[in-house]
């Protein structure tokens, strides 16, 4: 089974979006980006699914620092708000940004978490 890592600071909406993708993965939660980086260190992750905005810092932050580590798996950027350029600055670091209101969401998680299917985690 596929480990996929959601990060989100909002604790009800992390544990439905976790309740909904049980069943097609092995799912960690962190409500931050101190969390998710511990969690990084010793859990071999396939796929990560993190909010922008948390109190500790940023989905954005997050994907820079496993950028400049050389990490690479599927990331997706969520937020409640649809800003063109947090999208475009998302896509330059290969990864994928979805509104947390889009109806598909769902499928867009599961679809970048199954995506490279022979591929190792990137830690």
């Amino acid at each position: 089974m596929r480990n996929l890592l959601l990060v989100d600071d909002d604790r009800d909406f992390l544990q439905l979006l976790s309740s909904m993708l049980q069943k097609d993965f092995q799912v960690y939660e962190a409500t931050g980006i101190t969390e998710a980086m511990k969690i990084l260190d010793t859990v071999p992750v396939h796929a990560i699914c993190s909010d922008f905005n948390m109190p500790d810092g940023t989905g954005l932050e997050l994907l820079e620092k496993l950028h400049h580590e050389n990490v690479k798996f599927p990331f997706l950027l969520m937020s409640g708000n649809d800003d063109r350029r947090l999208v475009d600055i998302t896509e330059r670091y290969g990864a994928a940004f979805c509104c947390k209101t889009d109806f598909d969401l769902l499928e867009k998680i599961k679809e970048m978490g199954m995506s490279n299917l022979n591929d190792q985690s990137g830690r």
